[in-house]
């Protein structure tokens, strides 16, 4: 009897063992995947910095000296899907003037994100300590994106895609 038992015993955890996880895939998603995936959606001179894991994505963090920015990719733990790009300039916080017209500033994003990609949703002009940013939304299929933008010189001091799954 006690044999009948480990063995039925063996046998169920040997069955629990090969039932896969909810919301596993075939292939683990680990960091350094996240980082291979992430390394294709930054500049060439960008140099790693870290990868930690937030809730259900992997956070890549790269510094681009060229740009002086930095870029952070969200890779899903579950799908190795890319969930979203941001991306922060180090070196500029805005400015004291507001050369640059809501219309020139719509154009800089159109420009950035490519013409008929996305549709502007909103555009204000926000400041803080002194220093002067121009925020902007838009939404793309599949996306949305806050951008910004600096009101003197028109650099993009912040970037941040959020992609979106496709409702079934």
């Amino acid at each position: 009897m006690k044999k009948l038992l480990v063995m039925t015993a063996a046998v169920i955890a040997a069955a629990l063992m090969s039932v896969p996880v909810f919301g596993a895939e075939l292939e683990a998603v680990t960091k350094e995947s996240a980082r291979k995936t992430a390394s294709r959606l930054v500049p060439e001179d960008s140099v790693f910095q870290y990868t930690e894991q937030c809730r259900e994505a992997f956070e890549v963090v790269y510094y681009s000296e060229g740009e002086k920015t930095y870029y952070a990719v969200g890779v899903s733990v579950f799908s190795g899907e890319v969930l979203s790009v941001s991306s922060v300039a180090a070196d500029d916080k805005g400015s004291r003037e507001a050369v640059l017209s809501e219309e020139q500033v719509k154009e800089i994003v159109a420009s950035d994100a490519g013409d008929g990609a996305v549709a502007v949703d909103a555009v204000a002009l926000d400041t803080v300590a002194g220093r002067k940013k121009y925020e902007v939304q838009c939404t793309g299929e599949g996306f949305e994106v806050r951008y910004a933008i600096n009101p003197e010189n028109g650099r993009i001091l912040e970037k941040k895609i959020r992609f979106s799954k496709p409702e079934n």
